[in-house]
């Protein structure tokens, strides 16, 4: 940038204040794009106070990288109304005079379509995108071209076309090998989770793996939380629980040290986080995760449209006299003119905004429905035990007793057990069926004896008798024997 700002001091022979204005414009650009992904407010305020300076000056350059940069601030906070508002600027103003700073332009526009969920406009404008550049070969160039085909990746794979997604990640990283400073790692990270798409797991770790490399140029002092992210990601397909868990915690984590406010990667590592401990029964920490998914989810809306809002209009309004005064002259102006577009933008933002809390709504009400059927399988196993535990004593009752309704009741109870004993002997009598039934209830021989009216020396000849029958080896318990009947496995 500096080179480039020497270069129109040199040619334009401007002042020594407008020298210092264009120095001060770079740094405050600077500042801002170093803070964009830190402090989303402290960007905006660097941006504006450089496109303040390049309003005073009257530079179309820098009022057009100025206003860029304030509509990308604007786009990363979410406030889309306002940066579709500067991106109008730049197009009233007529500086667009080379196809780089068109395609740059469609580029932040393109972002808030998709952000809004405009999903024709979005196409439309990277489409054209392409065509303003299709014969335009500089480094610049190709940088805009590979993140548009990343863009377009990423527009086929929310449409659930992963082969066509796969297509155009792939010419990005082709192209990444063409330009001279690539930013490989989200390249990385967008192919792996399409070969994810896929089902091909293994390609899917490679670029995982890519991804870290990449990292690891970069050195320590970077951010890490979008790779733990897609690497948690991997062992959740996985179906590889704690270690899913163990990167989620690091994406968290990774965000606090570095102080990044991202809500939507938050909430969907915490959504990600409850289910895991779903899945594995741990119904305090899923509880625990799912309120927190729920508390993010709730302010989502307020922090980003109305705090952030309140905050951002207090920046877009610090404005010095002369912008006052020309703010007046052009008030019937612009309204005349910008109204009507205004008026269609808000409205669609509005109305994006109304289908999330929608879809937010349906989220929490299926939750709820959620937490009422565990509840409900709760009571249901609650009363099954019961039921079958009064089954049960019924049974004993009926054991004690030598009711012949005993075998009714138990074969009702237990019916594996009694097809895997008649099984193993087609041709099993009541009688001996009745005392191997009250084996497996594991009541002793003295117990046995007492309730059949029997000595305790004839029970044990029959146990005798049914060892051989049955090959039961003389070192294992009659009864563990008979308890292990229910187990077999037979054809």
């Amino acid at each position: 940038m500096m080179r480039f700002l020497s270069f129109i001091i040199f040619l334009s022979g401007i002042s020594y204040a407008q020298i210092g204005a264009v120095k001060k414009i770079d740094s405050l650009l600077s500042l801002s794009a170093n803070y964009e992904f830190k402090d989303g407010l402290q960007s905006l305020k660097y941006a504006k106070q450089a496109s303040i300076l390049a309003e005073s000056i009257n530079d179309n350059e820098l009022l057009f990288e100025t206003y860029l940069q304030m509509a990308d601030c604007l786009y990363t906070l979410d406030m889309f109304d306002k940066s579709l508002e500067y991106i109008k600027n730049i197009e009233k103003k007529n500086i667009l005079n080379n196809p780089i700073k068109r395609a740059r332009l469609k580029e932040v526009k393109s972002n808030n379509f998709e952000a809004l969920g405009l999903d024709e406009l979005n196409l439309k404008e990277l489409n054209e995108i392409l065509e303003i550049l299709s014969s335009n070969e500089t480094n610049d160039a190709r940088e805009i071209k590979a993140r548009v085909y990343a863009y377009l990746s990423n527009y086929y794979e929310v449409k659930g076309d992963f082969k066509k997604a796969d297509e155009y990640i792939n010419k990005t990283l082709k192209l990444n090998k063409e330009i001279l400073k690539p930013k490989p790692i989200d390249t990385f990270i967008a192919k792996a989770y399409i070969c994810l798409a896929l089902k091909k797991t293994d390609s899917a770790f490679y670029f995982i793996n890519k991804s870290f490399d990449s990292q690891k140029v970069k050195g320590k002092y970077s951010f890490k939380y979008t790779l733990y992210m897609v690497l948690a990601d991997y062992y959740y397909y996985k179906e590889n629980y704690p270690l899913a868990l163990i990167n989620y915690q690091k994406t968290l984590n990774d965000m606090a040290s570095f102080n990044i406010k991202d809500t939507e990667c938050s909430m969907m590592v915490k959504e990600k986080i409850y289910k895991i401990y779903g899945k594995l029964n741990d119904r305090r920490n899923e509880q625990k995760y799912l309120n927190e998914f729920k508390n993010e989810l709730s302010t989502y809306n307020h922090e980003n449209n109305k705090g952030l809002q309140k905050a951002v209009n207090l920046i877009l309004d610090e404005k010095d006299n002369e912008k006052k005064v020309i703010k007046k002259k052009n008030k019937i102006i612009f309204f005349l003119i910008g109204g009507l577009s205004t008026l269609a933008i808000a409205y669609l933002y509005l109305r994006n905004r109304k289908i999330y809390k929608r879809k937010r709504d349906v989220l929490v009400e299926k939750e709820k429905l959620i937490k009422k059927n565990r509840e409900l399988e709760g009571q249901k196993k609650e009363l099954n035990k019961k039921a079958y535990q009064n089954q049960f004593n019924e049974l004993i009752s009926l054991a004690k007793n030598n009711n012949p309704e005993f075998l009714i009741l138990f074969e009702e109870m237990y019916p594996i057990f009694t097809a895997n004993l008649k099984q193993l002997n087609p041709h099993v009598r009541n009688s001996e069926l009745f005392f191997c039934a009250l084996a497996f209830m594991n009541f002793s021989t003295k117990e046995i004896s007492n309730y059949t009216f029997v000595s305790v020396a004839a029970v044990q000849l029959r146990k005798h008798r049914i060892r051989k029958k049955y090959n039961i080896p003389s070192h294992e318990d009659f009864n563990t024997w008979m308890k292990s009947v229910e187990q077999m496995q037979l054809m």
